[in-house]
């Protein structure tokens, strides 16, 4: 393995091209490595990188339960941080957590856990009534569907589960159109459970009405896509200064979901909240979160200004960056080389705190990682 690298804490891109598939490059790029450390066992899935038995059995039924999304338990993650954060009631929220874990009971879940009873969808007569079909193909519920303008982006939809179908969902339509589908997604599953105890239940468009007159959509302050400028000064609610004379750094990094890259973002401020300098670097790999949030903070000290001498503040929005960077010699991860290499770095001796802020307050940096993941730009300025 250590042909592969090169002398500077890094793999050897030449080498990687010439014996491993173009696909396969930015998974390689993308894993920290560490040549001035022993090789050691690090289990991804605990916090401290030891196994645990909790930390096992959450993963296997995690992997049982949604098999396609979680050979990379990244993508999970952040699949449900995307998921409560969605602008819905909390109970449509706890509807598609129970929905993705298959904990409503369909008539094919009562069945596998013991109950006997008729397996025919009462709405159509004809199929089994798994969840998939009670919310999407049975002939009844696509009556429904049919009715809403994003059905023509969804209709082709074949999902093997119903979080195969969110998932596909989430990529086909803008963030309101799926809060869109999971509000019609509730409501054909509350009309269901009316109809199962032989209570009123409603027709497609009076369905419709209900749920959107009930549940209206709210104002988004940003839109997909789009990108807000930088000011030359920080709101003071949204920035706290460090002590006189001692300068800050603020760092970040972006993934786009399904696409190789990582765009990082960095931008330094002195004491009042001048910017000293900020840069953007996009870097063609496939990596954890963890992994590229550490690299910004890499990319940050080696693009630190040249004339400044003083001491630093580094601030991320990332709680587990600064654990890492905080943590004693027991920490094991995945993210370890990058961390050592952070500790090395002949500037980090300057640092004075590694602090960890909220998003809201990391967004001078979060805006030229986002620029540089979409345009594959790399800029210092």
């Amino acid at each position: 393995m250590n042909s592969l690298f090169s002398t500077e804490e890094d793999w050897n891109e030449a080498l990687l091209n010439r014996y491993f598939h173009k696909e396969d490059i930015p998974w390689i790029l993308g894993t920290p490595i560490d040549n001035h450390s022993e090789d050691i066992l690090v289990w991804p899935f605990s916090t401290n990188g030891h196994y645990i038995v909790k930390s096992g059995y959450r993963v296997a039924r995690e992997i049982n339960l949604t098999p396609t999304c979680c050979s990379n338990m990244d993508q999970t993650h952040a699949w449900w941080k995307m998921w409560w954060n969605l602008n819905l009631p909390p109970r449509m929220k706890l509807f598609g957590w129970k929905l993705c874990r298959k904990w409503l009971p369909a008539k094919s879940n009562l069945c596998h856990r013991g109950m006997k009873i008729d397996l025919t969808c009462n709405n159509c007569g004809r199929f089994e009534e798994s969840l998939s079909h009670a919310l999407w193909t049975c002939e009844k519920v696509k009556k429904v569907w049919k009715l809403r303008p994003c059905y023509k982006l969804i209709k082709e939809s074949r999902g093997h589960s119903m979080m195969d179908l969110l998932v596909e969902f989430r990529q086909k339509l803008a963030r309101e159109e799926f809060e869109d589908v999971i509000k019609v997604l509730w409501a054909i599953w509350e009309n269901r459970n009316r109809q199962w105890n032989n209570q009123p239940y409603m027709n497609g468009a009076r369905l419709l009405d209900w749920v959107f007159s009930s549940y209206p959509r709210d104002e988004y302050t940003c839109e997909r896509g789009i990108i807000t400028t930088v000011p030359s000064v920080v709101p003071k609610d949204h920035w706290s200064a460090p002590p006189v004379g001692t300068y800050c750094v603020h760092c970040d990094a972006a993934i786009q979901l399904n696409q190789a890259g990582v765009g990082l973002g960095y931008i330094w401020r002195d004491w009042s909240g001048n910017i000293v300098s900020t840069g953007m670097k996009f870097l063609p790999v496939c990596c954890p979160v963890i992994v590229a949030e550490e690299k910004a903070v890499v990319a940050a000290l080696q693009d630190r200004p040249m004339t400044m001498y003083n001491s630093y503040e580094i601030r991320s929005d990332c709680k587990q960056l600064v654990d890492d960077i905080s943590a004693n010699d027991s920490f094991l991860g995945t993210a370890q080389p990058i961390v050592n290499q952070i500790k090395r770095h002949l500037g980090f001796s300057s640092c004075t705190k590694f602090i960890h802020v909220k998003r809201a307050h990391n967004l001078a940096a979060n805006n030229p990682e986002l620029y540089s993941c979409n345009l594959e730009l790399i800029s210092t300025y």
